[in-house]
């Protein structure tokens, strides 16, 4: 009897698959801003997009010590495969068992006979999937996994003999992360998400498991796998946790094109948590088109990237798109000693307007400072550090076209005094003139009379009971630094009767609402 070992192999070989492109040239398609009826997005397309260790193949090596062993780099120490290996015209293996690196299969054979070999893994750090006698491997066990594939022949000599074991993906990939930090919640993990192309009924799902002859090395038996759900995505980053997680769809039928502008992603079901504890829950089977600017073709062995960056959508009065609800600070999601942009969430929107009293400290803000009670007054626009940044800024009264100014003009608006949870609310309501927007309770342009915090830090203008008195005052981005003053719109509220809008000033350490607006129109 003589034993069969693996042999030592380079890092040399940069082959992924017989297709492949191992040059690793990127393609990359982009798109702005675009809106749906339940939210506003902008994605971004790379092809090709293997980085250098994944474009490394695969390989199984030895320590030199004449051991048959799993390759350390990349398969890992922690990583399983299975080796079979039958005698040719022997159907039954002598060998069918789960290595990882580093493991003996105390493998024994005869001498100068002819042997077939099949080396089987899915990237797993627990197991692998087997074959049933015909050579198959169900297509259940490779449904959205990362499935790699080796095999080959030798003929046994008469003392130590050695494979070369070079797994190839069998699989195209497609990583799509998620990013909802800009509609202020993490991801649920019931929602559920596919790849596909066309909308409505003419959707296809593009991604595919299928049956696996390891004798014949081809996949036979193609079926849709079931979306992916939040719960089975990684998380990107620990700090935004599920507001950014990564799906990874692996397709068997590389045979698929999608052509030019035609690849989609469905949100069969989106539930965002928000910062209240409850849950938003938009519309099922929303589509997000992706900008493919030439056909995709779903090739084995490669790798292709996409981001799909959600945003709050807003509310349109007279062509200015207002944010939903007013700015906060979260300091608890600044996420580092200051603020980082890109890598912070502490500039955001509340849940909702069904409230009376503000939280004076993070809702009321000194004008221009990076903190709402912060005196570094007329620096910086708060409404721009909203995730993503530059998306959203202050009203514009400053130049042309006042925004402020025609709002106060515009007389097409309601007064309300509503109970919440806790008071009376005081209310003037512009309708919007976008889609109505099932996810959210309001589609219509809010702004409440929640007075300001004065300068000794103390409420004041804030109504009281179910006919109040009291102030609106929400800021713009003018200004006048020899004054030290700001200018906002301001509104009141007598025992219940509510007055005309105006354009006032106010000194900038007194903290004011603001209603932030979109910087720019949506494609």
């Amino acid at each position: 009897m003589v034993t069969v070992n693996t042999n030592k192999t380079s890092e040399g070989s940069d082959k992924l698959s017989a297709t492949a492109n191992a040059t690793n040239q990127r393609a990359q398609a982009s798109s702005g801003i675009q809106s749906t009826n339940e939210f506003d997005f902008s994605t971004d397309l790379v092809t090709n997009a293997l980085a250098n260790d994944q474009v490394k193949s695969i390989k199984a090596s030895t320590t030199g010590n004449g051991k048959l062993r799993a390759a350390d780099v990349p398969l890992g120490g922690n990583k399983k495969f299975r080796l079979i290996f039958m005698q040719d015209g022997n159907s039954t293996p002598v060998y069918n068992g789960i290595l990882s690196a580093g493991e003996d299969p105390q493998l024994k054979v005869a001498a100068n006979k002819k042997y077939f070999w099949y080396a089987i893994s899915i990237n797993d750090p627990n197991t692998a999937p087997n074959i049933d006698g015909s050579g198959n491997i169900a297509a259940s066990a490779l449904t959205n996994k990362d499935f790699m594939f080796a095999s080959g022949e030798i003929t046994t000599k008469e003392d130590a003999n050695y494979l070369d074991i070079i797994f190839l993906r069998q699989m195209a990939a497609i990583n799509v992360t998620f990013n909802t930090r800009g509609i202020f919640g993490g991801i649920t993990d019931n929602s559920t998400f596919s790849i596909g192309s066309g909308t409505g009924s003419s959707f296809t799902n593009i991604i595919q498991t299928g049956t696996f002859n390891v004798f014949k090395g081809s996949f036979s038996n193609f079926q849709d796998t079931d979306p992916i759900k939040g719960s089975e995505m990684t998380i990107v980053d620990s700090r935004w946790g599920n507001a950014e997680k990564t799906a990874l769809f692996y397709s068997a039928n590389t045979s698929t094109s999608i052509p030019a502008n035609n690849l989609r992603v469905r949100l069969n079901a989106l539930g965002i948590n928000l910062d209240d504890g409850t849950v938003r829950n938009f519309s099922s089977n929303t589509i997000v088109p992706i900008a493919n600017g030439s056909a995709l073709t779903l090739t084995k062995g490669t790798l292709s990237k996409t981001n799909v960056r959600l945003i709050e959508s807003g509310i349109n009065v007279g062509g200015v798109i207002w944010a939903r609800t007013n700015l906060i600070y979260d300091a608890n999601k600044l996420y580092g000693a200051s603020y980082t942009r890109g890598s912070s969430d502490a500039y955001r929107f509340r849940t909702n307007n069904e409230y009376a009293k503000p939280n004076p400290n993070i809702e009321f803000w000194n004008f221009g400072t990076t903190t709402p009670t912060g005196t570094g007054y007329a620096t910086v626009d708060p409404c721009s550090r909203v995730y993503p940044e530059s998306t959203w800024r202050l009203p514009q009264e400053l130049n042309n076209p006042k925004e402020m100014t025609n709002l106060a003009n515009n007389t097409n608006r309601t007064n309300s005094i509503k109970a919440v949870a806790d008071g009376y609310r005081h209310s003037r309501i512009w309708p919007g003139s976008q889609a109505t927007n099932p996810a959210y309770p309001d589609n219509n342009l809010i702004l409440s009379y929640y007075g300001y915090r004065a300068t000794n830090g103390t409420v004041q203008q804030q109504p009281a009971g179910n006919n109040g008195t009291g102030w609106l005052l929400y800021q713009s981005n003018e200004y006048a630094q020899s004054g030290n003053n700001s200018t906002l719109l301001h509104g009141k509220v007598s025992n219940g009767t509510f007055g005309a809008n105006s354009i006032e000033t106010v000194s900038y350490g007194n903290g004011t609402t603001i209603r932030c607006v979109r910087s720019f129109v949506n494609n």
